[in-house]
C-alpha cells in the first residue's frame, strides 16, 4: 500500500472512531439514561415529568369547567435560573397537551405568535382572492384566560463528612398561574420542585 493510501485509510479510521462517540438517547430506556442521573442541569426528563404533573393538576382542578369555552393567551414565562434556555421548551409541552385534551384552546393570534390571521384579513378587497374565503370582521375569538409563570433556582451548600467531599443541592422550582381574564382572579396555581444534588451545579 502506498503512503497516500495508508494516510487516507488512517484518516478514515479516525473519522469513524470519532463519530462512534455520538448516539441518540432513548429517554424511555432506563439503561440508556443511567449515565445521566448525575446531570445537575435541567434536561428533557425534568421538563416532561414536571409538565405531566402540572397538566393533570390543571385539568382536574375544575378551573376550565367554570369558564365557558376556555381560550388561553400565553403570558410571560420568566427564566430566573442560572441556565440559558428557551422557556418555550417547557411551555410548548404544557400547551400542546392542554389543547390536545379537547378542553382548552389557545389564542395564538392574540399574542402575536401566529400572524397568518392578520395576513389573511389584509387581503380583503384583493380581487385575486375569492371574497367568500376571507374571514369576515368580528370572527376572531378573544382569550378569556391567561397563563404565566416563572422558573427559579437556588443553590445550597451541603457539607461533607470525614471521607466525603461537600456537594451542592440545587432546588429548581416551576411556578404557574392561570387567570380568569374577565375577573382578573387566579383560578389555579401550582409550584413544583425539581431537586438535584451533586457537584458542578450551574452558577452565574
Amino acid at each position: 500500500m502506498t503512503k497516500p493510501s495508508m494516510l487516507f485509510a488512517l484518516c478514515s479510521l479516525l473519522f469513524v472512531v470519532g463519530c462512534g462517540g455520538t448516539k441518540v438517547i432513548d429517554t424511555n430506556d432506563n439503561r440508556a439514561v443511567s449515565g445521566m442521573t448525575h446531570v445537575m442541569e435541567l434536561e428533557h426528563r425534568d421538563w416532561t415529568a414536571t409538565a405531566d404533573v402540572m397538566i393533570k393538576s390543571m385539568l382536574s382542578s375544575g378551573a376550565f369547567a367554570r369558564v365557558k369555552n376556555p381560550v388561553i393567551a400565553m403570558g410571560t414565562m420568566t427564566n430566573d435560573t442560572k441556565q440559558r434556555f428557551d422557556t418555550d421548551v417547557l411551555m410548548r409541552k404544557i400547551r400542546s397537551d392542554l389543547v390536545n385534551s379537547g378542553k382548552v384552546q389557545m389564542a395564538t393570534n392574540f399574542t402575536g405568535e401566529d400572524t397568518t390571521s392578520d395576513a389573511m384579513r389584509a387581503q380583503r378587497g384583493n380581487a385575486e382572492f375569492d371574497a367568500g374565503t376571507i374571514a369576515r370582521t368580528g370572527t376572531l375569538v378573544a382569550p378569556n384566560m391567561s397563563m404565566h409563570g416563572k422558573m427559579l433556582q437556588r443553590n445550597l451548600h451541603v457539607p461533607g463528612g470525614w471521607f466525603t467531599s461537600s456537594k451542592v443541592r440545587v432546588e429548581y422550582s416551576l411556578q404557574l398561574v392561570l387567570t380568569d381574564l374577565k375577573t382578573g382572579l387566579s383560578v389555579w396555581e401550582e409550584e413544583r420542585p425539581i431537586i438535584k444534588q451533586g457537584k458542578n451545579a450551574p452558577r452565574w
